[in-house]
């Protein structure tokens, strides 16, 4: 079940696990699935058909493409842009949509964009305001314009990391 805040556009076919918000001015696509805890932040736009893991956090002003791959326990900073066309036209006769993968325990700070097919793997993080042009590693943190690797974890906080639940969160 969702609580959704007012001037919300949720499709009526998207999945959700309990525990899951979306606050003010968000619209979530056809078919999207959300997995439990997740938390989309106001202004912020989920394409048709992405699948989001449990404990999720999108913060404000987001925009998912379609079809985007979201793992468990992402934390998804305010104003962070994901693209899936490498060829922006308008009508264009060969669009080849290539959603990025982002997978469990990943960081995206605020303002950071994610070009078409990126893969972040487990445990990465990516700095605030880069741009991500290449795949990034899993527990490696980036950042930059464009984004490099900045530090390599030698074991990616993996599996909770740094999101485990204190105070007695739900």
């Amino acid at each position: 079940m969702i609580e959704a805040a007012a001037y919300t556009v949720i499709a009526p076919d998207v999945q959700s696990a309990d525990g899951c918000r979306v606050w003010a001015f968000t619209v979530i696509g056809s078919g999207v699935v959300m997995g439990a805890r997740c938390v989309v932040g106001s202004h912020s736009y989920i394409g048709r058909e992405t699948v989001m893991g449990d404990d999720v956090r999108i913060q404000s002003l987001v925009f998912l493409p379609n079809r985007t791959r979201l793992g468990a326990r992402v934390f998804i900073g305010p104003g962070v842009v994901m693209t899936d066309d490498k060829h922006p036209r308008v009508n264009h006769p060969d669009y080849d949509a290539q959603p990025p993968i982002i997978d469990d325990d990943v960081s995206i700070g605020a303002g950071a964009v994610i070009l078409p097919g990126i893969h972040l793997y487990a445990g990465c993080m990516v700095g605030a305001g880069a741009i991500v042009t290449h795949d990034v590693p899993a527990g490696e943190t980036w950042a930059g314009l464009p984004a490099k690797r900045l530090h390599r974890w030698p074991t990616p906080p993996i599996g909770g990391g740094w999101l485990t639940r204190t105070r007695g969160t739900p």
